[in-house]
């Protein structure tokens, strides 16, 4: 039981390493820019992010966890097939998640500053 306990202190622990090296990584701001044309950029703390959030893929889907990639990588300004477009990737990612946690931004002028 002692070597499992053991075990299981050194997967935690190599875990949750792996985890802060990958969010020191991060950059501090992000500014989401590529889709404005009635709204403004939107700016925010990915570094805040990085610690609130259980996992980075909760927030890029689909990457492996420190391979991360810009968003509009996959989505385009349009729907392309099945893979929404940019600006429903971000509202549902981020709008949803907020509402889901009550805390942060859910209406157009707390995200898009003019």
């Amino acid at each position: 039981m002692k070597k499992f306990a053991a075990f299981l202190t050194i997967v935690l622990a190599v875990t949750f390493s792996a985890g802060l090296v990958i969010s020191a990584d991060a950059p501090e701001k992000i500014t989401i820019k590529e889709i404005q044309k009635t709204k403004g950029p939107v700016e925010f703390n990915h570094k805040a992010h990085t610690t609130r959030a259980k996992a980075c893929k909760d927030c890029h889907h689909k990457n492996e966890a420190g391979k991360e990639e810009k968003c509009s990588n996959c989505h385009k300004a349009k729907a392309e097939g099945k893979v929404v477009e940019l600006k429903e990737a971000f509202h549902t990612t981020c709008k949803d998640c907020h509402k889901k946690m009550a805390k942060g931004p859910t209406k157009c002028d707390e995200c898009h500053k003019k």
